[in-house]
């Protein structure tokens, strides 16, 4: 079947907001109308984060030592957080920040994994489905391959997350094999790791197939209902929209 798809392909981020509410997905991709806004400080702390450990797994491939202190490193991170939605908060106390997250990740993780790869890029299908993604890492320490992706969150992924997720979902069809894993590194007030599994049965990847035909069909249909109002994004908190929408009959 072909694809009327906005950009050719299908995310799990694309998933993922149209399953959330396909109006805002059609004001995103389809009619850009998504209003530029300095990225939230999580996101760019999440990112510093992810980096750090691209730049350690990737020495760690190569049978390097990583040396944290490496000036190039630093620079990036400066570059991720500099535009970010700062409150009170300074750029020097997000960049200390998001050194205690990834030394966390180093001191609780890091130094058992045995990466085979980082930030791997697939384009493939998924059924007919065309779709792209990065895997975070993969890791062998367990004796078996594993599909890693890294959070960086205010509460630890659980097994019940990875079973549910379409993004894990997805890493496991295109690549073939179903062990996936979310590593976490919560923003508590001590920071800590938290690591989840699971395997995928044949079953469940055949359900995720469907979900994302349907919704790569939905979108090329150009079906874009509301979403439910329980959904937590529909509120002005989370949507860019809601006065255009919900919201434009408030008054």
């Amino acid at each position: 079947m072909s694809y009327e798809l906005p950009r050719g392909y299908l995310s799990a981020s694309q998933i993922n907001k149209y399953l959330s509410c396909p109006r805002q997905y059609e004001k995103d991709y389809i009619l850009n109308l998504k209003p530029e806004t300095k990225r939230p400080v999580s996101m760019s702390v999440g990112s510093s984060v992810h980096k750090m450990v691209e730049v350690t797994l990737e020495a760690n491939i190569k049978g390097l030592e990583y040396n944290f202190g490496q000036v190039e490193v630093a620079s990036n991170i400066e570059l991720l957080l500099k535009d970010s939605d700062f409150e009170e908060e300074t750029l020097e106390y997000w960049y200390t920040y998001s050194q205690i997250l990834y030394k966390t990740w180093y001191k609780e993780l890091g130094q058992s994994i045995m990466p085979i790869a980082t930030e791997q890029k697939f384009e493939s299908f998924v059924g007919d489905v065309p779709v792209l993604g990065y895997i975070d890492y993969l890791d062998i320490s367990s004796g078996q391959t594993e599909i890693c992706d890294l959070k960086v969150v205010k509460r630890a992924k659980s097994e019940t997350d990875c079973k549910n997720s379409v993004q894990l979902a997805m890493y496991a069809i295109t690549q073939n094999n179903p062990c996936v894993r979310f590593d976490s590194v919560v923003k508590n007030k001590k920071p800590k790791v938290g690591v989840s599994r699971h395997v995928f049965s044949k079953g469940e990847l055949n359900y995720f197939t469907d979900l994302i035909g349907e919704v790569a069909t939905n979108i090329s249909a150009g079906n874009f209902p509301m979403t439910s109002p329980t959904s937590w994004m529909c509120n002005p908190k989370w949507c860019d929209f809601y006065n255009q929408c919900r919201g434009a009959n408030n008054g």
